[in-house]
């Protein structure tokens, strides 16, 4: 089989790195070809905001999609640190030993390759395939293709290729004409390549100096919590700097630019100038500085909120409310609270704005009362999961309910790290055992918490894992066997009926 392996940065990849591939493909008759993303040298400083190896990993695999025979290697990106294309080679060798190897290369890197890292094992490890990046260059390569035969030995094909002149250079400075509609959207979907200096001066000639800085306060904030959530600080920054692009528009320009982008709004007169700003400034977003939706969404819902947030809606939304330029007197705590509990931060915060407005005699916005229902919601299926007791108190009321027998439950977590609690009961048949799954599952699920895993649903012993509370249903028999209670005697057992009275005092 004959194998093309094509390295490069690929940040990002483009229709030349494509094309190239296709008539080195074309010309030699190759089986396939294998992308390979190089690693970031350790040593070596990235700008801001850079793709990061993942990204050009997910990126080349989109570009590859459009190359008949092309697969994407991330051998280099687990390797990490610094590769030298013998190595690689080597490696390639290794996983095909009767593969003929071919080592794609522009006319840049043939020019070079004498600098290169052992490039006399290069040549015997794969033949060069060298393919034209400029229009001009033909006979340039045919010469130095014949100089590195000469030196290094083995076999340099030269192939006459119509060049696509197209550099991820320029698709960094903004030029997307060559990439691929699938990289593209990767690329606005990541913020990939925004220059933020202009971003930030473009911004900067809409406010005034004190709402400048405030936006700066915001993006700071933002970055960190995006850091400590998980969300791409690359959109936290560009969330955070358009957010508040529109907010000192005439409110006649703002209507003007909502009207012409489609833009429909439902504001009453209390609140048509308070909010309008985030559905102009997301407008802008998206038309003017081409950001992607979930960007456009946070900016959106930053002064309301919304019952869907996003980590990145809910990043924006409080970082706005307490950035270190604020005067609010809760904001250092609410900060503090938001890089512990950022669910907890917005649950806060939304509860904050809806008494400060009935206090002042103004009816909330009706997205920041759902909001706010939504995000309690939230936060309580959350505090249900994070406790055994709670999971425990649903299962024995749905086993309870479903006609389970002699429910017993203990508490196990000075046993063993297995669980905290054990729930244990009977079923009369196995088409009842099932039933008492499907209805604690359902119960729970209804609450938020899903099962690590369930096993034995046609056994006579049904075993539903909580993390820390696991569920045991038996047939009579089979609890007799297994004797749980027995095994687990010096366990503290739990009265049930505290669980199954709570209804009846409601």
């Amino acid at each position: 089989m004959k194998t093309g392996i094509f390295g490069g940065t690929f940040n990002p990849p483009h229709e030349g790195h494509a094309e190239a591939a296709r008539a080195v493909m074309r010309a030699l008759s190759l089986d396939r070809i294998i992308f390979v993303p190089t690693a970031q040298p350790p040593h070596k400083a990235l700008p801001r905001f850079s793709a990061t190896e993942e990204q050009r990993l997910c990126m080349t695999r989109l570009m590859a999609e459009s190359v008949e025979g092309a697969s994407v290697s991330d051998i280099e990106i687990l390797r990490g640190g610094v590769n030298y294309t013998a190595d690689t080679l080597s490696e390639f060798k290794k996983l095909y030993p009767e593969d003929e190897l071919y080592l794609l290369m522009g006319t840049d890197m043939l020019l070079s390759f004498g600098a290169w890292k052992r490039p006399a094992d290069i040549c015997a490890l794969a033949s060069l395939a060298v393919f034209r990046r400029e229009e001009n260059d033909l006979e340039k390569i045919k010469a130095a293709a014949k100089e590195t035969e000469k030196a290094y030995g083995g076999r340099v094909c030269v192939i006459e290729n119509d060049p696509i002149v197209f550099s991820s250079t320029k698709a960094r400075g903004g030029d997307r004409q060559m990439l691929s509609p699938a990289v593209e959207k990767y690329v606005s979907d990541h913020c990939l390549y925004v220059d933020t200096d202009a971003l930030c001066e473009s911004v900067k000639g809409r406010l005034s100096e004190k709402r400048y800085a405030h936006t700066l306060g915001v993006a700071s904030l933002s970055c960190e919590l995006a850091r400590i959530y998980g969300e791409e600080e690359n959109r936290a920054f560009c969330a955070a700097v358009l957010h508040d692009c529109a907010k000192e528009m005439p409110l006649s320009e703002q209507l003007s630019i909502c009207e012409k982008y489609g833009v429909k709004q439902d504001y009453d007169e209390d609140n048509l100038k308070e909010l309008i700003h985030a559905d102009t400034a997301a407008a802008l977003a998206k038309a003017e500085y081409n950001m992607c939706d979930d960007v456009c969404r946070a900016i959106k819902y930053h002064t309301t909120g919304n019952d869907e947030m996003t980590l990145l809606d809910k990043i924006i939304y409080v970082a706005d409310a307490c950035e270190e330029n604020r005067k609010w007197d809760k904001a250092p705590a609410l900060r503090e609270q938001a890089k512990r509990d950022l669910d907890g931060a917005v649950v806060f915060l939304l509860d904050e704005t809806v008494k400060r407005l009935e206090k002042n005699g103004k009816k909330p916005y009706y997205r920041t009362r759902t909001a706010l229902c939504a995000a309690k919601d939230t936060e309580r299926k959350k505090k249900m999961a994070d406790e055994p007791v709670s999971i425990v108190k649903t299962a024995v009321k749905a086993a309870d309910a479903k006609k389970a027998s002699d429910i017993t439950v203990l508490k196990v977590a000075a046993q063993t790290t297995l669980a905290d609690y054990f729930v244990i009961m009977t079923g009369m048949t196995g088409v009842h055992l099932r039933a008492l799954s499907e209805e604690i599952e359902k119960k729970l699920k209804e609450e938020g918490v899903t099962p690590h895993h369930i096993e034995g649903v046609t056994s006579s012993w049904i075993l539903m894992d909580y993390g820390g509370a696991v569920i045991n249903i038996f047939l009579q028999d089979a609890r007799e066997m297994y004797a749980l209670e027995r095994l687990w005697g010096d366990a503290e057992t739990v009265d049930i009926n505290t669980f199954l009275s709570e209804d009846e005092e409601k």
